[in-house]
C-alpha cells in the first residue's frame, strides 16, 4: 500500500510495528469475545488499539477476508506440500537403498495372488517405486497450481485502487497470480486435487502395504520387521504382529476419507465467497496431509530395520512349477514352435508333473512335442535344466524393465537420476520460499527498524 502511494511511509511504518507486536503475542492471547465476529475482527482490533483508528483501519484497503482467507489456505498447503514431497523422497531412497541390495535376491513373482514367474527383489521394489517417482512429479505439478497468490481479488471484483498484485505475489514466495478475482476467492480445485493426488499415492503404498502383511505372515516368511514395529499377543506367548502395517492401512483409510470429505464439500457448494470451503474444509484437509505423511514415514522407518528371508525366497522360487514360460520359450527360440503351441505343451507336462507328483524330464519334452504336433525336437537334460533355472529365468530377461541385473542397474540408475531431479526441485523451491521471507523480513526492517533475526 505504501509502495503504491494509497498510504504513507510513516503510517506503513506504524502498522508494520503493530502487526509485528500482535504476531509475538501470539494467537493464545486473543480469547474468544461474543461481540467481535472472528479472529480476523479481533486481529484487526488489536492493531487499531495500537495505531488509532486513522492508521489501523487502512490495513484492509484493497483487502477482504475473502483473498486473506484464500492467501492464507494457499500458504498452509504450500508448506505441507514441500514437507509432504520431502518425506516421499525419504521413502523413495530408503527403497533404493533395499533396491539395490537385493538385485540378485531371487522370489517368487505373483499374479491373482499365485506364484507366477521367477523375479528379484529389487525388480518387485522398482516396481513400487514407479509410482511413487510419479507421485513426486505430480506433486510437484499441483505445488505449481498451489503456489499462486489470490491476494488483490478482495471480494472477487478486485479493488479501484492501483495495487501491485504481482508485488504481493513475490513478497509472499509466490509464483505468480490467481488472475481473475471470481477464481481467486471462488475456485476449489486446488483443494479437490490435493486431496487426490494423496489418495491416489496411498492408494498405491496400499497395494504394497497388503503384500508386506502377507509377507511377514510366519506361513510365508519373507519379511521380518524390527522388533519396534511389532506388537505381541497378550496371551499367546509365541504371537509377533507385524502392526506397523496395519497401522498404515488404517491411516490410508483415513487419506480417502478425508479425500472424499473435501470433495463431497467443494462439490456441494456454490462458486464463490462461501463458508463451506473456507474454515470448515481446512479440518478434513489439513488431516488428510497428515495421514498421508504419517503413511510414508511409517513406512520409510520400518524399511530401515527391515529384513528379507533370501535363502526361503530362492527356495520357494524352485516351487511350484513357475519357470515353465522358459520352457515354452526355448521351444519357441531353439525349436521353432509357434509359442500357442509351445504353451499347450509344456502346460500338458506341468499337469502330468502335479498329478504324478515327478519332476519333468527332457525325453518327455521331445515326446509331448512329437504327440502333439507331430514334430521332432532333440531337448537335452542340461537344455531342460537351463530353461528352469530360475536365475536363468531372471538372467534372460534383460530387456528394460525386466529383472536380469544389467536391466536392474539401468532401472537403479534412472530411479536416482530421477529423485535427485526431484531433490533439486525441491530445494529450489524451499529456497525460494525461504527468500521470500527474509525478503519480507528485511523490508519490515527498513521500516520499523526491527532486527533481521526473523
Amino acid at each position: 500500500l505504501a509502495d503504491c502511494g494509497i498510504i504513507r511511509e510513516d503510517d506503513a511504518a506504524k502498522l508494520l510495528a503493530a502487526i509485528e507486536e500482535v504476531q509475538v503475542e501470539g494467537p493464545e492471547t486473543l480469547a474468544y469475545v461474543p461481540s467481535v465476529e472472528d479472529l480476523f475482527f479481533a486481529v484487526e482490533g488489536r492493531i487499531i488499539d495500537r495505531t488509532g483508528p486513522d492508521v489501523g483501519g487502512n490495513l484492509q484497503i484493497a483487502r477482504s477476508r475473502n483473498d486473506l482467507d484464500a492467501a492464507m489456505c494457499r500458504l498452509m498447503l504450500r508448506a505441507r506440500l514441500l514437507t509432504f514431497t520431502e518425506r516421499v523422497l525419504t521413502l523413495r531412497r530408503t527403497l533404493l537403498g533395499v533396491a539395490r541390495a537385493h538385485i540378485e535376491t531371487v522370489m517368487p513373482g505373483i499374479s491373482h495372488t499365485q506364484p507366477a514367474q521367477p523375479t528379484t527383489l529389487a525388480h518387485y521394489l522398482m516396481g513400487v517405486l514407479g509410482p511413487l517417482a510419479r507421485d513426486t512429479r505430480r506433486l510437484r505439478e499441483l505445488y505449481a497450481r498451489v503456489n499462486r497468490s489470490p491476494l488483490g481479488a478482495a471480494a472477487f471484483t478486485t479493488t479501484g485502487f492501483p495495487i501491485d498484485r504481482a508485488e504481493t505475489a513475490r513478497l509472499l514466495g509466490f509464483d505468480g497470480v490467481v488472475v481473475n478475482g471470481y477464481d481467486a476467492v471462488g475456485a476449489g480445485d486446488h483443494l479437490v486435487e490435493t486431496v487426490q493426488r494423496l489418495h491416489n499415492l496411498c492408494a498405491s503404498l496400499a497395494r504394497f502395504t497388503n503384500d508386506m502383511l502377507i509377507w511377514a505372515r510366519q506361513d510365508v516368511g519373507y519379511l521380518r520387521v524390527g522388533d519396534a514395529f511389532i506388537q505381541i499377543s497378550s496371551i499367546m506367548p509365541q504371537k509377533r504382529n507385524p502392526v506397523v502395517f496395519e497401522h498404515v492401512r488404517t491411516r490410508i483409510g483415513y487419506v480417502g476419507g478425508d479425500a472424499a470429505t473435501v470433495t463431497a464439500m467443494v462439490q456441494g457448494a456454490a462458486f464463490g465467497d462461501t463458508n463451506d470451503v473456507e474454515d470448515p474444509i481446512y479440518v478434513p484437509l489439513a488431516r488428510c496431509v497428515d495421514h498421508a505423511q504419517m503413511v510414508v514415514d511409517l513406512l520409510n522407518a520400518v524399511f530401515q530395520t527391515a529384513t528379507f528371508n533370501t535363502e526361503l525366497m530362492a527356495q520357494r522360487v524352485r516351487d511350484g512349477l513357475i519357470t515353465t514360460t522358459e520352457l515354452a520359450d526355448r521351444l519357441v527360440r531353439d525349436h521353432r514352435l509357434s509359442f500357442r503351441t509351445a504353451h499347450h505343451v509344456v502346460s500338458s507336462l506341468v499337469t502330468a508333473s502335479l498329478n504324478s507328483g515327478r519332476p519333468i524330464t527332457a525325453e518327455q519334452v521331445n515326446g509331448t512335442v512329437a504327440s502333439l504336433t507331430g514334430r521332432e525336437v532333440a531337448l537335452t537334460d542340461d537344455d531342460l535344466r537351463q530353461a528352469l533355472d530360475p536365475w536363468a529365468f531372471v538372467a534372460a530377461r534383460s530387456i528394460p524393465g525386466g529383472p536380469a541385473p544389467a536391466a536392474m542397474a539401468r532401472a537403479l540408475a534412472d530411479e536416482a537420476a530421477a529423485q535427485a531431479d526431484d531433490a533439486t526441485w525441491l530445494g529450489a523451491v524451499t529456497a525460494h520460499v525461504n527468500a521470500a521471507a527474509a525478503l519480507r523480513a528485511d523490508e519490515v526492517a527498513q521500516r520499523v527498524n526491527l532486527p533481521d533475526a526473523r
